[in-house]
C-alpha cells in the first residue's frame, strides 16, 4: 500500500456483516480477487467454447460443475447481508420493470433500424438437457456470481479508489487499492465513479447487441439496490430476468434472447 494512503484503508479490520459492509476487512482487495472473479472468469472461459467442439448440452454441464465447485469452494468468503421477505416481495414489484430494461433496448433498436430483432427460431429446446442445464445456470449461477463480483466487488474496489482519486490520480488510486483492506462503509459503495466503472465490467461480460440492454438493467437495478440496501434483492431479480428470458427462448422461441 502507498505510505500516503489513510490509515483506515489500510489497517485489518474485521467488519460486521451488514447491508453496506460485504467485504471482510481483514482481507485485501487483492486476496479477495481470486475467490470473487474466478467462478465469473471460468463460466465465461468455457460459454467461450464452440459448439463444434463440445457438444452444448455437455459444455452446460461442465459449467455447472466447475462454477458451482468454485462458488462452494469460497464461500466462507462471501457475505450477503441479511435477507428479509420484503426484499423477494420488492424483486416481485420491480420484475416488470427490470425485465422491460432488458428486452426493451433490443425493441428500440430495432424501430430505429439498427439492429433487427431475428423471427422466432424453429429451433426446440424446451425438451432437451441444453435447455434445462442453461436455464438453472443462468438463473442460479449468473445470478450469484455476476452480483457477487460486480455489485459486492467491484463496486466495492472502484468505491475506495474513488475516495483516492484526488490526491493520487485515477489509475494510481485503483492499483493502490489493491493493496488495501477495505474500509468500513456506512453507506453501500455507489458513486459515480464506482457506479460508471462497474456498468462498463458489467456489460463487457455481454455480447455487442446486448450492450444498450446490459447498462439500462444494471443501472435500474443499481437504483433498486441503493433504494432497498440488500443485495439479496439484486440477487433474486437478477434470476427472475434470466429465468423469464429461458422460458421466452424455451416457449415462445426467441432465441435471439440467448
Amino acid at each position: 500500500a502507498s505510505g500516503n494512503a489513510p490509515e483506515n484503508l489500510t489497517m485489518p479490520k474485521s467488519n460486521p456483516p451488514s447491508p453496506t459492509q460485504l467485504l471482510p476487512g481483514d482481507r485485501t482487495f487483492h486476496s479477495l480477487l481470486t475467490p470473487y472473479l474466478a467462478p465469473y472468469l471460468v463460466y465465461v472461459a468455457l460459454s467461450s467454447i464452440p459448439a463444434s467442439i463440445v457438444d452444448p448440452a455437455i459444455a452446460q454441464a461442465v459449467k455447472l460443475a466447475a462454477t458451482a465447485a468454485l462458488l462452494l469452494w469460497f464461500r466462507r468468503k462471501y457475505r450477503f447481508g441479511p435477507f428479509r421477505i420484503f426484499h423477494a416481495v420488492a424483486a416481485l414489484v420491480a420484475l416488470p420493470l427490470a425485465l422491460a430494461a432488458w428486452i426493451g433496448p433490443f425493441y428500440l433498436l430495432d424501430a430505429l433500424g439498427v439492429a433487427a430483432i431475428p423471427e422466432p427460431s424453429v429451433k426446440v429446446y424446451s425438451a432437451n438437457a441444453y435447455f434445462y442445464l442453461r436455464l438453472f445456470n443462468s438463473t442460479i449461477l449468473v445470478a450469484f456470481f455476476e452480483e457477487l463480483f460486480t455489485r459486492v466487488y467491484m463496486m466495492g474496489w472502484l468505491y475506495q479508489a474513488d475516495r483516492q482519486r484526488h490526491e493520487k490520480g485515477t489509475l494510481t488510486s485503483i492499483l493502490d487499492t489493491l493493496d488495501q483492506h477495505p474500509a468500513p462503509l456506512a453507506t453501500l459503495p455507489l458513486s459515480a465513479f464506482s457506479v460508471i466503472g462497474t456498468t462498463i465490467v458489467f456489460t463487457a461480460g455481454h455480447s455487442p447487441r446486448e450492450y444498450l440492454s446490459a447498462v439500462c438493467y444494471f443501472l435500474f437495478t443499481t437504483w433498486l439496490y441503493r433504494k432497498t440496501n440488500s443485495l439479496w434483492l439484486c440477487i433474486i431479480i437478477h434470476a427472475l430476468v434470466n429465468l423469464i428470458i429461458a422460458l421466452l427462448v424455451g416457449c415462445a422461441r426467441l432465441t435471439w434472447l440467448w
